[in-house]
Order: structure tokens, then sequence, then C-alpha cells
């Protein structure tokens, strides 16, 4: 066996040009669905957090308007839901807690200098941002209990909204010219899902924000009780409210309580959709590569079929040819796909240094890639060797030593 691959290792070094050609479109079909996949793995996890807080869970309940009339009392009735009202949900089975929301969009909002800012105001809770799945920049701290209960004037506020107004952490600005202490700063996010233009928002502690004007709440989130449903949650909600509000609990324009979750499992089907396009992109690129390896190797046999006669004549079995051609065939594409494989690696280390957009996310290289590429490469490369090495086992003796060199 060893002087077999010493042999065939001397026929590829006698063919340099040959050979390298054959590994580098090994290489290249190699990086190709590595870095692609890397890639679509990168943007599927990056929106797949984006789409997490869809795919939650929580329930948003919003208020509308009756669109019946019901036991007496007329329709398009505006329902407007009090906090201490909202707060009786925390004592329903099918409720494990809640959230309540305030929101003002007409709120003055203004740097320390009294420079106008496109920000509008919440009053939140210290579980809001958790449920948002807002993450904050080094230093932030979300608002507290502490904050709550003493109406304290901080304000946690958008990345956008920083920007523009030059805004730090320690800093202030002010909202109706009144000075809050910026504790916390969203972090940047190119990618994903955007909702009710977050990366502009200012979120107080709800006492601040009911000190500063008179409101109903905007929004309710509700998280549901350990083995509830979704659909279950949204009934109850509907039955809870109905009895206390009056309305028909048929009524579907009285309250809005949006389902995401069908509109996040499809594009999260989409996504995971646009990582196997990316993948296979990358593996007809493999195919050339090994299609390129085959025709080498064809190349090979028609010019050493000669050589090929000789061996035969002086006792060499056809197993031995196809053996040691589809060993030559094995080293050239055992040695692109380990260059290939560094070479990708230091290709996606290369991208996550220099840097790339943020909604593309990080690329990463997986073992499942890892291996459906050597998989896919394995399968390429006897296909390649195999059929070259077959036709040159079966060479008549005779008529491979009349052939021309």
């Amino acid at each position: 066996m060893s002087a077999m691959l010493q042999q065939t290792l001397q026929t590829l070094l006698a063919h340099r040009l040959r050979s390298l050609l054959a590994i580098i479109a090994i290489i290249w079909g190699v990086v190709s669905v590595l870095v692609l996949v890397a890639l679509g793995e990168g943007f599927y996890q990056v929106n797949t957090q984006s789409f997490s807080i869809l795919m939650s869970d929580t329930q948003s309940v919003y208020q509308g308007v009756t669109s019946k009339p019901w036991q007496g009392l007329p329709a398009r009735r505006e329902i407007k839901i009090s906090e201490a009202e909202m707060r009786q949900l925390e004592h329903q089975s099918a409720v494990k807690k809640l959230s309540v929301i305030y929101q003002n969009w007409e709120a003055s909002v203004t740097d320390k200098h009294g420079r106008s800012l496109p920000g509008y105001v919440r009053g939140v809770d210290s579980h809001f941002v958790t449920w948002r799945k807002f993450r904050l920049i080094k230093g932030s701290r979300n608002i507290t209990p502490s904050d709550i209960i003493n109406h304290n004037r901080v304000v946690v506020v958008g990345w956008q909204l920083a920007n523009i107004g030059d805004l730090s952490l320690g800093g202030q600005l002010k909202v109706n010219g009144i000075p809050f202490t910026v504790i916390g700063i969203t972090e940047q996010s190119e990618g994903g899902v955007r909702m009710d233009n977050d990366e502009q928002q200012v979120m107080m502690p709800s006492p601040t924000f009911t000190d500063l004007w008179q409101k109903t709440p905007s929004m309710l989130l509700v998280e549901p009780a350990e083995g509830i449903s979704g659909v279950v949650l949204r009934k109850s909600l509907i039955s809870f409210f109905a009895k206390q509000q009056h309305f028909d609990p048929t009524d579907n324009r009285a309250l809005y309580l949006p389902d995401f979750s069908r509109e996040a499992k499809f594009f999260m089907s989409l996504l995971r959709g646009i990582q196997l396009f990316l993948g296979a992109s990358g593996t007809m690129t493999l195919a050339v590569g090994a299609l390129g390896v085959a025709n080498i190797m064809f190349l090979s046999v028609t010019e050493r079929t000669r050589e090929i006669g000789i061996r035969l004549a002086i006792g060499a079995t056809p197993a031995s040819i196809l053996l040691q051609f589809i060993t030559e065939g094995g080293l050239l594409v055992l040695a692109g796909t380990g260059l290939g494989l560094l070479i990708s690696y230091g290709t996606v280390i290369l991208m996550t240094t220099v840097g790339i957009p943020d909604w593309l996310g990080i690329p990463k290289i997986t073992l499942d890639a890892v291996i459906m590429t050597l998989g896919v490469t394995g399968v390429l490369a006897l296909v390649a060797s195999f059929f070259p090495a077959k036709r040159a086992s079966v060479l008549t003796p005779v008529i491979a030593l009349n052939a021309r060199a």
C-alpha cells in the first residue's frame, strides 16, 4: 500500500499544474459551501432573535372601539381600561404576570440644551425591557422596582434617539421641560423586527409617566400561566374584559389581541429556506469542482494509456489499476478539502474581525455544515474518481500498448 501511495504521489508531482488545478477547483467549492452556509447561519440567528418576540407566549392587548350594542349600551363605545382594572387580571388563574404600558406620541422631548428630538415617551415597569428583548449597552441598567416606587425621573432611551441627541449614560434629556437622567441605552440593531419605532423611544417608570399625564394605559402585556396556550389565554382575556367593560364577547373590535405566532413561523421557515438556498448554491459550486477533478482524471487516463497497457502486460490486475486511479483522485480531493476547510475558517474569522452589517449577523461555521460538506465532497470524489479509474482498468493490454505516447 505504501508503494502505491509513493507511486501515486510521484505521478501527481510529475503533473503539478494539472494536480494544482484540480485542488484549486475543490478548494473553491468547499470555501463556497462553508462561507455561504456560515453567512446564512449568521443571518438566520440574528433574525431568529428578532422574531423571538413574536414567537413568545406573551400576549399584547390593545383597547379598541365596540362595533356591537350590548345590554342596552350603544355600539362605537371607546374602550378605556384603567391600570387598576388591568391589575385585576393578576388574580386570574390563566395569568402568570402582566405589564401595563403607557404611551404619549405628542410629548416634548429635548436634549439638555432644549433642542427638539424626534422621540416619544413610554411609561413602563421593570418587566418591559426584558419582555421586549431589548439589549442594553454596557454600563446601562434597567428600570427597577425602586424607580417605580419612588417615581424616579430616570429613562432608558432607544439607540437612534441617543445618537441623534448625542445622549450618553448619566447624561440628561428633558421631557416637557423636566430633566431626566439617562440610565440605559438600547443596543443598535440594523436587522430583524422593529415595532413602534423602538429605536426612538424614551422609557420612564410608569408612575412618573402618570405624574406628567393623566392617561389610560395604551397597551397591556400578559404572560400566561404554565400550560396555558395562546388560544386559551386570548379567550380568557376577552371573557374577563367583556364582563368588566360590558361589551359583547364576540365583538372582535372591542379589543385587539394580535396573534403573531403564525406569521413568525412563516418568516422563520423563509429564513431557513434562504439558508438552505445558500448551502445549495455552494454545493453546486463544489459539484463543478468535482467535475473538474473528473475531467482531469479522464485526461490522465488518456495520456497514460500506454503506461497502463505496459502495467497490465507485466501482470498488474485491473483491480490494482482501479485502486491506483481512485487513490490519485482521492488524494487530490483530500488535499483540496483540507485546504478549503482552513481557508473557510480563515475567511469567516476575517469577516468577523473586519466587520459586516449587523443585519447579516455573525457568520458561523457549524459542525453540521462541515459534516455536510465532507459528505458531499466524499460522494463527489468517489464519482469523479471511479469512472475514469474504471475506464483505465478495463483497457485491453494490446490496444493500450499500441496507443500513441
